[in-house]
């Protein structure tokens, strides 16, 4: 129960998100027990102060909103993923110069065959498919193992090879080895055939990920979010201990530092079901409701940096990436049929699902499969991506209870690439304002740390389907832009409402004191984009506490 008295009372601007439409905003904001006591007039709020009362007044250049929720975010695989080697944006000279620089480190450390991580490379920057022997010359005898931008394709060195037995293998089913005009690996697996080198990598500790998780928080913190939603597991073991169970123990014993809704893979099903696992259900013991289950994550197809995404029409015959792999239709990776026995089973078990759909032929599948199945009262049934939508099922999404889990952001690193590959049917890539007309609940993420885990440039790209780099090219199809009243209910309202939970993502009463001081100048008319996409916020509440403080902002 909210207390009587407020802890602490926000005097300035304040965008409660209230209401349907606009900020909502409000004058003062009251705060007690981790939760939001009131939000109204300055003399409202203000009777509400007492003797212990701190109370902040915001200038005009501040103000005040609900904190971010990022809704597709792989947390502690980019949490164990910060040092690694970024290899973004990269050509083939500037991707050796830095698996040669890691490989010295490592070196220095004593350490002359450890394995070498990285992610971040694309074929389009590298001007050629990569090969094996350049991860050889760049770190010699070492085992390397670099993901793609897309993380839907891994780059290997010979000695990775070489352990984990590739040469020796087939391709496994909706995956496919690489390999010379001879057969042998050219050290390229895509989508499957990535994963089968990871029972040859070192297995991450409990210790690592605490470390790691409780690191990145304090990064996401300055940021503006505080919660997340992680499709994506540490190590996916039977025991789900690579996720859901590890986050469980950190909530139950106080060691979470943000929130989390995290999701289990199709082959950790059963176990999860026999493990109570549930969407919604939350963690005995976990006080501040830091942990919730997630989802059940399935995909249905794959990337378009690896060009394994499924289409309804062909990829570009003339798309200088080369032929996609899979086909001139991309890569399904699950039948239908495949798919609604797996999300069926996890329904049944009270589980919702949220199926990796990139492609249109795998976002129209994928409609096809969700609309199939039962409410489940612990989430919303979610697409995640959608990045390539047909015009006639953009309505499915407002009219199915199914929400568009979609990450802007990505439109600032894939729209060259979604020119090449897909032509003229980029016009249908994120529809941000045909799903908005539609009804369509769109939480936002960025899928660190394939993209950056900052919002801010999502965001501006969503409002102005432009990016910093864009000088001197058109925006990408503009009339899919939305305002930034639907981009920031997105960013902060959707993600908790596709999780069913109506105390998050707002300001009003009762709601928990999740929340942001940034800079007023987000909120000009019209949108200022440099200013939302460079914004940071001053400080950031978590539960009513000062969990990140910049430090020119005085409290």
């Amino acid at each position: 129960m909210v207390a009587s008295r407020a802890e602490r009372i926000i005097l300035g601007r304040i965008a409660t998100l209230r209401g349907e439409r606009g900020f909502g905003w409000v004058e003062a904001l009251a705060l007690a027990d981790g939760r939001v006591l009131a939000a109204g007039q300055r003399t409202e709020v203000a009777a509400l102060a007492g003797p212990g009362t701190v109370t902040w007044r915001l200038p005009d250049e501040l103000a005040v909103m609900p904190s971010i929720t990022d809704a597709h975010i792989h947390c502690a695989s980019a949490a164990l993923a910060a040092d690694q080697p970024d290899l973004t944006g990269l050509d083939r000279d500037g991707v050796t110069a830095a698996v040669s620089a890691a490989h010295a480190e490592l070196l220095a450390r004593g350490d002359e065959d450890g394995w070498l991580l990285g992610h971040g490379w694309t074929v389009r920057a590298l001007g050629a498919p990569p090969r094996a022997a350049w991860l050889d010359e760049a770190a010699p005898g070492r085992p390397v193992a670099l993901w793609s931008h897309d993380h839907h394709s891994r780059w290997l060195s010979a000695r990775a090879v070489q352990m984990g037995g590739l040469a020796a293998m087939s391709d496994p089913p909706s995956g496919r080895i690489e390999r010379d005009e001879d057969g042998r690996p050219t050290g390229v697996m895509y989508e499957t055939a990535a994963g089968l080198i990871d029972a040859s990598i070192p297995v991450v500790t409990a210790g690592d990920v605490d470390w790691a998780v409780g690191a990145y928080a304090r990064t996401l913190a300055e940021l503006g979010v505080t919660s997340v939603h992680d499709p994506g597991l540490v190590a996916p073991d039977p025991e789900l201990q690579g996720g859901p169970i590890h986050y469980r123990d950190m909530a139950r014993s106080g060691r979470l530092p943000l929130r989390v809704m995290a999701s289990v893979r199709e082959d950790q099903l059963d176990r999860a079901i026999e493990l109570g696992f549930r969407s919604g259900a939350t963690v005995e013991g976990d006080e501040r409701g830091r942990y919730r289950d997630g989802w059940l994550k399935l995909f249905s197809d794959g990337a378009l940096g690896s060009r394994t995404a499924a289409l309804l029409e062909p990829y570009q015959a003339d798309d200088p990436s080369g032929p996609p792999p899979g086909g001139p239709l991309g890569m399904p990776l699950r039948t239908r049929q495949e798919l609604a026995e797996a999300a069926g089973r996890a329904a049944a078990a009270g589980i919702a699902s949220e199926i990796h759909a990139i492609g249109d032929a795998a976002t129209r599948t994928v409609l096809d499969v969700l609309e199939g199945l039962p409410a489940v009262p612990g989430a919303w049934h979610r697409v995640e991506h959608a990045q390539l939508v047909d015009p006639a099922d953009v309505p499915r999404f407002g009219g199915a209870g199914i929400a568009a889990s979609v990450q802007p952001s990505h439109l600032l690193s894939d729209a060259a690439a979604m020119r090449a590959s897909w032509g003229e049917r980029s016009a249908h890539a994120f529809p941000l304002a045909a799903l908005d007309a539609a009804g369509a609940l769109m939480p936002y993420g960025t899928d660190a740390p394939v993209e950056s885990a900052d919002p801010w440039p999502g965001l501006a790209a969503a409002v102005t389907r432009r990016g910093a780099g864009w000088a001197t090219e058109a925006a990408f199809y503009p009339e899919q832009a939305v305002s930034f009243e639907r981009a920031l209910r997105s960013a902060c309202l959707d993600g908790p409402r596709s999780a069913r939970l109506t105390d998050q993502g707002h300001l009003e009463r009762g709601a928990r004191a999740d929340l942001l001081v940034v800079p007023a100048a987000i909120f000009a008319r019209p949108p200022d984009a440099d200013a939302i996409a460079t914004a940071r916020p001053l400080a950031t509440l978590l539960d009513g506490e000062v969990v990140y403080r910049a430090p020119e902002f005085e409290l």
